[in-house]
């Protein structure tokens, strides 16, 4: 009698169990989507500080990056991202170009203090920090999630040589790095230079994975 009782129970069961699995399946496949797009997205973002870094540790050893030379290899480090330059000969301060995916901005700023004014007068970016230099290249109209990428950095609207210095340091206001006072933890010292790469990934096969910042960006200080 009890045989039959049990085999009666097990019978009734397997339709409970079977909804049972179902309502764990609707809660669990979102979880691991999120878990398999986060984790795509953090090896990505990964990757492309790797590249930044790469990138920061040559400009900082002198590596010329307004010229044609050097955005290659800079391709070449950003392969599978879709970074895109145009050829030219000499140098060039911003190499835009209207297609592809990455967009790099490269730039040195510089405290001006007493010692930096020198016998300037008026010094009027004394107690500011400023760009030395700065150079841009690849694709500047990407977006991320609608809004077009930018330095965090603010803008630079001085005039700058085919080389990206800035040819008025002291005296020309758009040489002033407006946002610059916000990345240093300890204030640079009277004309101390510091290198600056910013690197804008909005490759499309990031869809999903770039979740929710719509691409990467990443920023190397040395």
């Amino acid at each position: 009698m009890s045989f039959r009782v049990s085999l009666r129970r097990r019978k009734g069961q397997r339709g409970s169990e079977l909804v049972e699995f179902a309502l764990y399946g609707v809660l669990m496949i979102p979880v691991l989507t999120w878990t398999f797009v986060n984790g795509f997205n953090e090896l990505r973002a990964n990757q492309c500080q790797q590249i930044n870094i790469q990138i920061a540790n040559q400009y900082i050893h002198g590596v010329d990056y307004s010229t044609y030379a050097a955005q290659q290899v800079a391709v070449r480090l950003a392969q599978g991202y879709q970074l895109s330059v145009n050829s030219f000969s000499g140098n060039q301060a911003d190499n835009t170009s209207s297609s592809g995916q990455v967009y790099f901005m490269l730039s040195q700023v510089m405290y001006i203090g007493t010692g930096a004014c020198g016998t300037q007068s008026p010094c009027n970016n004394k107690n500011k920090y400023v760009y030395l230099q700065q150079i841009t290249f690849g694709n500047p109209s990407i977006t991320f999630n609608g809004t077009q990428v930018s330095s965090k950095l603010g803008s630079l609207t001085a005039t700058r040589t085919s080389g990206g210095y800035v040819t008025n340091i002291l005296t020309d206001a758009g040489a002033v790095c407006a946002n610059c006072a916000n990345f240093f933890q300890t204030q640079l010292t009277d004309g101390q230079v510091a290198y600056v790469v910013e690197g804008f990934f909005a490759d499309p096969a990031l869809g999903v994975a770039a979740y929710p910042s719509g691409g990467i960006y990443t920023q190397t200080f040395m």
